[in-house]
């Protein structure tokens, strides 16, 4: 196998010593891991973090917006709002801190030094985090810790009391029993890599000591220096299982300081921090999801794509996010940097005849417009998404052909005496809007996320009554890696869920994949739903498939019954047993009982140009709530629409009209 950040290091070409081979486009050695540093060679773990650039990019946005250089360099990693946000567990986009059983840890620890975050992250792994309890209680109660020697506390102090790092076991056998730093090392690697002879020889030796030999220097062994043998046994025990799973205290160290880097980002400028988050995850339509619902739920709003206002990247200003086009699906970055570079040097876009105009083939195809019209990019020009879908195939048809006539040399009266304006004019169909549900799932197939609402947002009560949401199975995605081979993490950590245990879960169904039981060539089925918080995967064995077919649909949305399934190696799935569908027209009528609002705006509505511009913007959010326009001299009337009234909207409305002229109620 191939060690995944392993790189092997020489003081010379290293053909010369030891056979290399070719593995697809990586150089590896012939040789494992143990035998090439028995020949003297080095082998270093090079980890790229991507967390990295989150904090310089973060850094980067915050000098631009508000003029503050940040550097960690002469930070002192003692800011008590830093841990102050830590324990609250609100630890989203915070490195290594993000899962579900961490931020839980962090309520419970309430962290207030480096030390605790160092600790954190080598203790919240299988094996170590048999311990977490008592370090919480020993950090809460100092008073009741107790050592077995007064030698151990100066070494485990910093850790209350409990095994940690496998520097503390290199340090214990060195303090207690009279180890050199070479043969503490040598059983540190002997926990590491679970090498039981090795390690039944060394209890002898870390007891009873050894004489020197063949230059190397003896042991005293604990029991000469005035340990009782139990408890240098029960010693033994604790080192030997913890130092199996230990890491070392360097490598955590550096995590926790690229925590507490990310964690002070988010609690002071959390904008433009996720700005960065987002833009370095920009092909990732899954992380995409995950951080425009966070800052969402952040208050902070995220505006929508826009032709206009939108850069390649997400970009972020006074406190909003504005969505990056490059994030669509469809497009390429190349192409959108070409359209936002005609945009910074001719101006914006007039409208869409003046969009299609201005680019030729190389940049505009049906991929692209497509992607662009259907997130909403082109809302801004007041037009319908059906409207523009219908009649872009024309105009790049006739643009095209104004083009080669132009090439010729054959100008019209249009190109000489009439302004672009008309050339630009485009005739619309007279056709309804795609209705709220096929808008919304156009718009999340080329945004991976939905923008302009959420089929399930009418639905947020149901979730309430499930044990089982989408966000309790995600892990973090640069989760802690072993830094050596001696580390065994294969283990993920769902907090609150084990194997087995019953669920309720539920959202809209987006992926159904059928196939043939091996066992009895029956036919059975995988799915995936996803609610407001992220995706679940489902599994139909043949008996529940037959039973539950029939409500098992693309676009459906159900509640789900099962077992959860969580396996080492798979990614966890509810095995289930039966399917429910949602009472639509029930709860339809419930909601627009509770929650239809009338919108109310004032504004100079003898200003033609203003009034047509509020009149586009709200025609471009319809749904349910009436809308009453006041004059400045106080006479109210109803405008003959009716909108949906989402930060999007409101958002857009507050470029016409000020805040305090804009209600809800």
């Amino acid at each position: 196998g191939i060690h995944a950040c392993g790189v092997i290091i020489g003081g010379d070409i290293l053909d010369k010593h030891i056979p290399l081979a070719k593995n697809g486009d990586i150089t590896t050695s012939q040789y494992v891991g143990g035998e090439l540093e028995h020949l003297g060679l080095l082998k270093m773990d090079f980890l790229g973090l991507r967390n990295l650039s989150d904090i310089k990019q973060a850094i980067d946005l915050i000098k631009e917006n508000h003029g503050v250089e940040i550097s960690f360099d002469k930070h002192d990693y003692a800011d008590p709002e830093v841990y102050k946000l830590i324990s609250t567990g609100n630890t989203k986009a915070i490195f290594q801190l993000e899962s579900s059983g961490f931020q839980k840890f962090m309520r419970e620890l309430q962290p207030t030094s480096l030390e605790d975050i160092i600790a954190g992250v080598s203790l919240y792994r299988p094996g170590p985090m048999d311990s977490i309890p008592t370090f919480i209680k020993n950090k809460h109660n100092p008073e009741g810790i107790t050592y077995i020697s007064p030698i151990m506390e100066p070494i485990l102090n910093v850790t209350y009391g409990c095994i940690v790092y496998q520097e503390q076991v290199m340090k214990i056998v060195q303090e207690l029993a009279g180890y050199t730093l070479g043969r503490a090392d040598s059983v540190r690697k002997m926990m590491g890599k679970k090498k039981l002879k090795d390690l039944q020889k060394e209890r002898e030796v870390f007891l009873n000591g050894c004489p020197a030999e063949n230059g190397k220097a003896g042991v005293d062994g604990v029991l000469k220096r005035g340990i009782d043998k139990d408890v240098a046994n029960k010693l033994w025990d604790e080192m030997e299982k913890f130092g199996s799973y230990a890491f070392n205290k360097s490598h955590a160290a550096a995590y926790a300081h690229v925590s507490y880097q990310t964690a002070y980002l988010k609690t002071y400028y959390e904008p433009e921090f996720l700005t960065a988050v987002l833009n370095n995850r920009i092909t990732i339509s899954d992380e995409i999801k995950n951080y425009v619902t966070y800052a969402k739920e952040e208050k902070i709003e995220v505006l929508p794509p826009d032709i206009n206002k939108s850069e390649t990247m997400f970009s972020v200003k006074d406190n909003k996010i504005r969505f990056g086009l490059a994030a669509l699906k469809g497009v390429g970055i190349n192409v959108i940097d070409t359209i936002i570079n005609d945009r910074k040097q001719n101006g914006e876009f007039k409208n869409f005849g003046d969009f299609i105009n201005r680019f030729d083939t190389t940049v505009l195809n049906k991929r692209i417009l497509d992607s662009l019209i259907l997130s909403g990019a082109f809302d801004c020009f007041g037009v319908k998404r059906s409207q523009l879908m219908q009649v872009y195939p024309n105009l790049i048809e006739r643009a095209n052909s104004d083009r080669k006539t132009r090439a010729l040399g054959q100008f019209s009266l249009f190109d000489t005496v009439l302004k672009t304006d008309i050339v630009n004019e485009v005739q619309y169909p007279n056709i309804p809007e795609f209705d709220e549900q096929t808008k919304l799932k156009l718009e999340k197939e080329v945004v991976g996320v939905y923008i302009s609402g959420h089929p399930l947002s009418n639905y947020s009560h149901k979730f309430k009554e499930y044990n089982l949401t989408g966000d309790m199975l995600q892990i973090e995605a640069d989760d802690v890696e072993s830094t050596s081979d001696e580390v065994d993490d294969d283990d993920t950590v769902y907090e609150g869920l084990t194997d087995g245990m019953e669920v309720t879960c539920g959202g809209i169904v987006t992926e159904i994949k059928k196939l043939l039981s091996k066992r009895d060539n029956k036919e059975m089925a995988f799915a995936k739903i996803e609610d407001l918080y992220g995706n679940i995967d489902l599994m139909f064995f043949p008996q529940s498939y037959t039973k539950n077919k029939d409500k098992l649909n693309i676009d459906s949305l159900v509640t789900v019954y099962g077992k959860l399934s969580i396996r080492s190696g798979e990614k966890p799935c509810v095995m289930v047993d039966k399917l429910v569908e949602w009472d639509l027209k029930s709860n339809a009528e419930e909601v627009k009982e509770k929650s239809i609002k009338t919108l109310y705006l004032k504004y100079d509505i003898s200003n033609i140009n203003l009034h047509d511009d509020v009149y586009k913007t709200l025609k471009t959010y319809p749904g349910f709530s009436p809308v009453t326009v006041v004059d400045m001299n106080g006479k109210a009337f109803k405008l003959n629409l009716n909108v949906n009234p989402n930060s999007f909207l409101l958002s857009e409305l507050h470029a016409f009209i000020p805040d305090e002229y804009i209600k809800l109620k």
